[in-house]
């Protein structure tokens, strides 16, 4: 009886553990939206933020509350990171305008290493987490 009331409360502490750091990741990705995608692609998400109206863009920033609907229904976690990111593809013209965040994330003194890299990915995937928490229901 001791056992399973231990084995419940240690799977129960895991999950509040799990959840605690879940939204954690959450607000950090809200952190950096709202500091470096939202003057373009809105708070909403929508593409009406308001440096669409001051800089003058050649290309209108992404809906971005509708990647789910666009790709059946689910949300395409790993292809936004590759678009956040921007060191995958070939930029156009219209990347240009969007950061690659990959290197803009980098910490200055550290330089490109494996763990400013993880330290980078682990800050974009909290971005795309929040930006997955925008999707138009």
């Amino acid at each position: 009886m001791n056992r399973r009331r231990y084995l419940v409360g240690g799977a129960l502490l895991a999950t509040v553990i799990a959840a605690s750091f879940s939204i954690a990741a959450a607000q950090s990705g809200k952190q950096d939206y709202d500091t470096y995608c939202a003057d373009c692609h809105g708070a909403d998400g929508k593409g009406n933020g308001p440096a669409n109206k001051t800089i003058g863009m050649s290309t209108k920033p992404a809906d971005i509350t509708l990647l789910a609907a666009l790709h059946g229904g689910k949300f395409p976690f790993d292809e936004v990171v590759d678009i956040v990111d921007g060191r995958k593809a070939i930029p156009s013209h219209e990347r240009l305008e969007m950061p690659f965040f990959a290197v803009k994330l980098q910490n200055p003194g550290e330089g490109f290493n494996p763990a400013s890299d993880a330290a980078v990915k682990k800050r974009i995937d909290a971005i795309v987490t929040y930006v997955e928490s925008l999707q138009a229901k």
